[in-house]
């Protein structure tokens, strides 16, 4: 860095993140390729103007509502620090939101959930399924695809970084939908831990009600492999019902397109930083954007089946772009 000049703010935040998770100001400064004393002269100068509060270099910009406005939208995992400057009510820099997260004590940078790792009895899983279904055409229009999903109140679960809401913990809602290529089941409420028999009563009121009519006559029910859903006596339960069951490869998220309607229902439930005080109101908006999405969409998520089919082939059973 040339001696003199100052640092931005996206190198100010930087900072304040590492030292945040422990670093020496020597490793900091090498990290950031400037020299030791830069960063001792910004962190001493953090210390006698007010500690952790202080404001450094050009007057306050943002007041606390934009402040607040900045998490809300960064805690739901939708939003890039540019995206996020771009909702604001005034002009700023991404380098004064990305410096407004790492102050912010109540916000926490975390990893989010990656796919599950494949073995290579997982890949020859993957690879035996996609080839017996590689010549499926329209029985793909048959399949009514099934998930669970969690909705939490600071934000979307599951989808590489995101800003994690300390105040907010405990808060969410397990949901059980499913849908085909001509409709969608109600979603159901599940507890977070549910049996087999639990599971079954779910079926009954829901699916096997509406799998006729989503999926058409001679309907294919789709499930992943968790224990509840492979277990005898839910075998027993859906053969009973002469419900017909798609053998489903372990691992294989990417291959459910019930996933990416899973996002797009989040994309919804937390477009433009919405948060949610209960969760009550967080289902109320889950139901409401669940009913708003428009056949096309569930059509075209099944349509995609084919080349997600054949991504695998390509793939040698690897994971897909899906």
């Amino acid at each position: 860095m040339p001696k003199g000049q100052p640092l931005s703010d996206f190198k100010l935040g930087q900072i304040q993140l590492l030292k945040d998770q422990g670093l020496s100001q020597q490793k900091i400064a090498d990290f950031l390729g400037c020299s030791q004393s830069v960063i001792s002269n910004y962190l001493n100068s953090r210390t006698h103007q007010g500690g952790e509060n202080a404001q450094i270099g050009r007057p306050k910009i943002l007041t606390e509502r934009d402040e607040q406005k900045i998490a809300q939208l960064a805690s739901t995992g939708q939003y890039s620090v540019r995206e996020i400057a771009r909702e604001l009510p005034i002009s700023v820099s991404k380098d004064t939101v990305h410096r407004t997260l790492c102050n912010n004590p109540d916000l926490q940078w975390r990893k989010k959930i990656t796919q599950p790792p494949l073995t290579q009895r997982h890949r020859d899983a993957r690879l035996d399924f996609a080839r017996e279904h590689m010549t499926w055409d329209k029985e793909w229009q048959k399949v009514v695809f099934s998930d669970e999903k969690k909705f939490n109140l600071d934000g979307p679960d599951g989808y590489a970084y995101y800003w994690h809401n300390l105040r907010k913990r405990g808060g969410s809602v397990m949901l059980r939908g499913a849908y085909g290529y001509h409709g969608k089941t109600e979603l159901v409420s599940i507890p977070p831990r549910t049996n087999s028999a639990g599971y079954q009563d779910v079926l009954k009121a829901n699916l096997i009600r509406q799998g006729s009519k989503i999926g058409g006559r001679g309907w294919i029910f789709q499930q992943d492999n968790a224990s509840i859903h492979a277990s005898r006596s839910t075998t027993d339960f859906l053969a009973a019902k002469n419900v017909q069951t798609l053998k489903w490869p372990a691992r294989s998220p990417d291959l459910n397109p019930m996933e990416n309607l899973w996002a797009e229902l989040s994309r919804r439930v937390y477009s433009h930083g919405r948060q949610y005080r209960s969760k009550w109101e967080l289902e109320q908006a889950i139901h409401q954007e669940w009913a708003n999405i428009p056949i096309e969409t569930l059509r075209h998520l099944t349509d995609s089946m084919k080349s997600r089919i054949f991504e695998v082939i390509l793939a040698h059973g690897g994971f897909t772009k899906y």
